[in-house]
């Protein structure tokens, strides 16, 4: 078994402070993908909606909030799935780059997908379904660079800046929808930025590769991977986990009925 030790650079606590081009790029991947989601969210896909709604039989508002109420669902099971199955990538570019790279251009490519008059609301509802499984596994890959690489003291400040690139995200989204002037153009502008936006990040800063051997395991979360199934489901009823199967990534359920990544 690996231990506190000898654990492999991409599982080990960071100890090394980044700097400000590190956190500058992963901000700007971070508000990037949030112009992927808030352009089509605050104008592009009301608009949408109410052009389709007439050949649909559904007011606007109903088209929607059936659109975005799937996305949503799609989202909810998303972003903790491709969390999980990015802590156990073994990949040579590392565990979070790939899937930052794949899953916005993925986002890109489903954002240009929403431009199809074809199929009406059902292509309108893939769309987003897509958008929203690809920008949130990108997503949950640069929120998990954080733990990766910026040491416990500098987290707050880090995670500061990228609070503040969310918020420009919405900003920047909404004004792209809103400047182009149509809703093929928006959706396109988006689509561009959310796509070149990760790039500085992915280019200039290499990830660090975690090795097959201390890959963990499926059903229990190891050194920071949270389990792809919750602690304790499946098991026999009296059975009691040992300490050492126990990983700092275990997910619980709090009074409040909200989920929680207990680290």
């Amino acid at each position: 078994m690996t231990t506190a030790e000898s654990l492999p650079g991409a599982l080990a606590e960071p100890v090394e402070p980044v700097g400000r081009g590190w956190t500058a790029a992963l901000s700007l991947a971070n508000g990037a993908i949030w112009v992927g989601w808030f352009g089509p969210l605050q104008i592009l896909l009301a608009s949408q909606a109410e052009d389709f709604a007439p050949g649909s039989g559904m007011s606007k508002e109903t088209t929607l909030a059936w659109v975005t109420g799937v996305g949503a669902v799609v989202s909810l099971v998303a972003n903790p799935l491709f969390g999980a199955l990015s802590d156990r990538t073994t990949a040579l570019l590392g565990r979070r780059t790939p899937w930052i790279v794949a899953c916005a251009a993925g986002g890109a490519l489903s954002l240009l997908l929403l431009l199809a008059d074809a199929g009406g609301v059902w292509t309108m509802t893939l769309g987003w379904c897509l958008v929203q499984l690809t920008l949130n596994a990108a997503f949950a890959a640069v929120t998990a660079a954080v733990p990766d690489r910026v040491p416990r003291l500098q987290r707050g400040a880090v995670g500061g800046w990228l609070g503040a690139a969310q918020i420009l995200g919405v900003v920047v989204g909404t004004g792209l929808a809103t400047a182009t002037g149509g809703i093929g153009a928006g959706y396109a502008a988006c689509a561009v930025f959310t796509a070149v936006g990760v790039l500085p990040y992915v280019l200039r800063y290499p990830d660090l590769r975690l090795p097959v051997a201390d890959r963990p395991s499926g059903h229990q979360g190891q050194h920071g991977g949270a389990p792809l199934v919750p602690a304790g489901f499946g098991r026999r009823r009296g059975h009691r986990e040992r300490p050492s199967d126990q990983g700092t990534g275990t997910p619980w359920i709090s009074r409040a009925g909200s989920v929680t990544l207990e680290r």
